[in-house]
């Protein structure tokens, strides 16, 4: 196994695990997680004492990020770059969430650019979750605000290592419309509802999917129109959400 691959199983059961804590505490079930042997599932959630059926889960990242990029890996430099610079600020504990603009989507960013964004990462960070918009950076840095349009700031405390999440570009949008694509995503590559019908499906996101896209997804879609057997949504900051209960 690649160390890419094995960077995502070790993703999907940390996933795994957090739906795992979730049921233990809400059901009174004993699950753990552990990496699946075959397809469809990715992990599967076992309960050590055999008293509860085990669960076979697909676990999908959103945004869909996963996407085809060209070998000179830009945006994965930024990533570097920025984690490297607010080491060396003395923060190793914080999520930063970024929407680059197509310049620095397709051209990355150079190397005084991502400092000062660390550098305005590090003022701005405080006691809650900052957002900054492209009009909030414009005002003070025009240039960086073009390269990057949106900047969230994790508050302290709420974020375990650091993660530098760059999902492909554009607006973030406030609906529910990213769940609802992770969710497809996964419907198109297995063949359809009757495929997952018996299968849990896990989201994994980060700080771009809040509460309130959460909420809209849940307005907009009731539990019988959704496929798979039962869906969990995990988020740092609001932790597991169940959109669709087992029956």
């Amino acid at each position: 196994m690649g160390d890419r691959e094995a960077q995502k199983t070790a993703w999907e059961v940390e996933q795994g695990t957090l739906v795992a804590g979730y049921l233990n505490g809400t059901q009174g079930t004993d699950y753990e997680a552990r990496a699946a042997d075959a397809e469809p599932s990715d992990v599967v959630l076992i309960s050590p004492t055999v008293r509860f059926p085990a669960r076979n889960a697909q676990v999908v990242s959103i945004p869909l990020d996963f996407r085809h990029r060209d070998d000179k890996q830009t945006v994965i430099r930024v990533q570097e770059r920025l984690a490297q610079f607010l080491k060396e600020r003395g923060i190793d504990e914080i999520y930063v969430g970024l929407s680059l603009g197509g310049e620095g989507e397709m051209h990355g960013m150079a190397r005084p650019q991502v400092e000062q964004l660390a550098d305005l990462i590090v003022q701005k960070r405080g006691d809650q979750d900052v957002t900054l918009q492209y009009h909030d950076t414009y005002e003070h840095f025009p240039e960086l605000a073009e390269l990057v349009h949106t900047i969230f700031i994790s508050r302290p405390d709420v974020f375990c290592g650091m993660q530098i999440d760059i999902p492909a570009g554009g607006a973030i949008p406030p609906d529910g419309r990213w769940i609802e694509e992770g969710i497809r995503h996964k419907l198109a590559r297995y063949g359809g509802e009757e495929a997952v019908r018996n299968l849990t499906l896990i989201i994994g996101v980060a700080g771009f999917v809040d509460d309130e896209q959460v909420v809209a997804f849940q307005r907009a879609f009731c539990e019988a129109n959704l496929p798979f057997a039962e869906i969990y949504i995990n988020t740092p900051f609001d932790g597991t959400v169940c959109l669709k209960a087992a029956r």
